[in-house]
């Protein structure tokens, strides 16, 4: 067997496993992708329900303190009635409003986590209910592609087979030659002269470069694409 043709036979087994992949069309990409946003959102749901949980815990440390201030408070206030200067009066009142300030510190602070954590509760919800909408789509996907890989898996071992069998009858520099172009073109690296023209790109082939092709004596390529040609005799 010619070179040419154990490459034309080549190209025929590469041409064959790329339809069985197209088989599966875009099936790979959505279970990738399905997967991807999956394990987003369940980052996310965990990271929110981490913050939800320092949000309460912050929460109840800004109580404590607001009770334990208030109660100083009221105890300063008690003592207003017991003083007898206006500097002591003016000190405890001093203590007050500072006591006062703090207190509404850590109110404004507690209004803004519990916002907080009503817009992560929000969408928590929201992501909890597209989780649940997403399982279900990536596993019907899943299970087409499991179907339709399986349904061609003995024909792509077949045809790996094959694959190996013909490759050592190539030299190896017309294989990476084949492997560039097939790479370049779509896969398709090997074509044949139709109406005197590359069967690839539907240029012109000249008379004396398409007699070289008619013989099979070595490895002639399209000018223009650069693909193996090769002549189909239909006589």
């Amino acid at each position: 067997m010619t070179t040419i043709n154990s490459l034309v036979q080549l190209q025929d087994i590469d041409s064959q496993l790329m339809n069985l992949k197209e088989l599966q069309g875009d099936l790979p990409s959505k279970v990738e992708d399905l997967s991807f946003r999956l394990e987003e959102l369940k980052s996310s749901i965990h990271a929110a329900k981490t913050r939800i949980a320092e949000i309460d815990a912050e929460i109840r440390q800004l109580e404590g303190h607001e009770s334990d201030r208030r109660t100083k408070v009221d105890k300063l206030r008690d003592q207003l009635y017991l003083v007898k200067t206006n500097r002591e009066y003016d000190a405890l009142m001093s203590e007050i409003d500072h006591l006062e300030e703090e207190i509404d510190t850590e109110e404004n602070r507690e209004l803004d986590l519990m916002q907080e954590k009503e817009q992560l509760e929000e969408q928590l919800k929201f992501d909890e209910s597209q989780i649940g909408e997403l399982d279900v789509q990536l596993k019907t996907q899943a299970g087409e592609l499991e179907k339709r890989v399986a349904s061609s898996k003995e024909e792509e071992i077949r045809l790996s087979q094959d694959r190996e069998e013909i490759l050592p009858t190539i030299e190896s520099r017309f294989i990476s030659k084949y492997d560039r172009v097939r790479q370049a073109k779509n896969g398709i690296a090997v074509v044949p002269i139709v109406n005197h023209s590359c069967g690839g790109c539907h240029s012109k082939i000249t008379p004396q470069h398409e007699t070289e092709v008619r013989k099979g004596e070595s490895i002639k390529q399209c000018s223009t694409c650069r693909r193996i040609l090769h002549w189909i005799n239909t006589a």
